[in-house]
This record gives C-alpha cells, sequence and structure tokens, in this order.
C-alpha cells in the first residue's frame, strides 16, 4: 500500500510542479509582476528569481521521475512548497491581501487557507521523501498509482478553483 500512495504522491506532485513551470515560464512577463507583488525581491531582480524558481520546478520534476533520486524530489518540492508558503505568510503580514499568488492555473489571491494549501501540499513531498521506494507490482500497480496521481491533481485542480472563486468573492466584499 505504501508503494501506491508514494507513486500517487510522486505523480501529483510531479504534474503540480510539472504545470506550474510551464505556466510561470508561458506568462513570464506576467509571473514577473506577480513576484514583484510580494514585496520580497529587490527591484529589478524579479526575472532572475523567477527563472530560478522555474528551474528549480524543472528539477523537482525530473528528481521526482527518476526512482533513484525520488526522495530528493519529495525534499526539493517540499522546500519549494514550504518557500511559497512563507512567502505568502509575509506579504499577508505585510498587508499585501490583493496580490495573484502565482501558482499557475487559476488565479488566485492569496490568503492564509493557500498557505495552509501548501503546507499540506509540503507534507505531501516529505513523505515521498519517507516512503519506501518498492516496486508497485507490475504494470497493474503502476497503473493504480497513475491513476491516483491524475485523480489527486485534478482534485487540486477542482479545490483550486474554489480557493480562486473564494478570493475573488472576498475581493468584492472588500470594495463594497
Amino acid at each position: 500500500m505504501s508503494a501506491l500512495i508514494g507513486g500517487a504522491l510522486t505523480v501529483a506532485l510531479s504534474l503540480l510542479f510539472l504545470r506550474a513551470a510551464w505556466h510561470k515560464a508561458q506568462a513570464f512577463a506576467e509571473t514577473t509582476g506577480f513576484v514583484a507583488g510580494y514585496g520580497l525581491v529587490p527591484p529589478g531582480r524579479e526575472a532572475p528569481v523567477l527563472r530560478a524558481l522555474i528551474a528549480a520546478e524543472g528539477a523537482t520534476v525530473l528528481l521526482l521521475a527518476l526512482p533513484a533520486t525520488r526522495p530528493l524530489g519529495g525534499l526539493g518540492a517540499a522546500a519549494l512548497l514550504l518557500g511559497y508558503a512563507a512567502a505568502m505568510a509575509l506579504a499577508l503580514r505585510a498587508g499585501r491581501a490583493r496580490i495573484e499568488c502565482g501558482c499557475g492555473g487559476a488565479p488566485q489571491v492569496v490568503s492564509p487557507a493557500l498557505v495552509g494549501r501548501n503546507l499540506l501540499l509540503a507534507a505531501a513531498g516529505v513523505a515521498v521523501a519517507l516512503l519506501p521506494g518498492q516496486p508497485m507490482g507490475g504494470a497493474p500497480g503502476a497503473a493504480a498509482a497513475i491513476a491516483a496521481g491524475v485523480t489527486l491533481w485534478c482534485l487540486h485542480g477542482t479545490a483550486e478553483r474554489l480557493f480562486a472563486n473564494a478570493g475573488h468573492i472576498r475581493l468584492a466584499q472588500d470594495q463594497r
């Protein structure tokens, strides 16, 4: 069972970071503005920081894809997610509650719920790092892990839409 859980979490995190890196690269100028919105990077350094984040997310996907480096990929995923959670928490603490998170996918306003989501996802990364890399029982086991991982990723997408809608509702209420 731990092989299925580890495989599913690996697939879900791989898809999450693949999409995030792709989004950041495709919408580079826009995402550079999101980086600036956090107020944590000196002006003019947003683009190099964003390039480093894209590279780190891509490296995380590659590390997760290889069985020998999967634990390192899990730790990399956890570190990135903890860093993103910390950046969001600092932005919220500084009163920057109206900025786009820059996560990729549905536009989402930074919120305590997104900080919690990233902490939960970071725990999944730690689980990937700690779960033993056992064989999955051949093709049926691998197919089950992939299906479960894709399902988790789809559930994340659904939750992301809910967070996005909640953020827009909160902003609309604040403007009244």
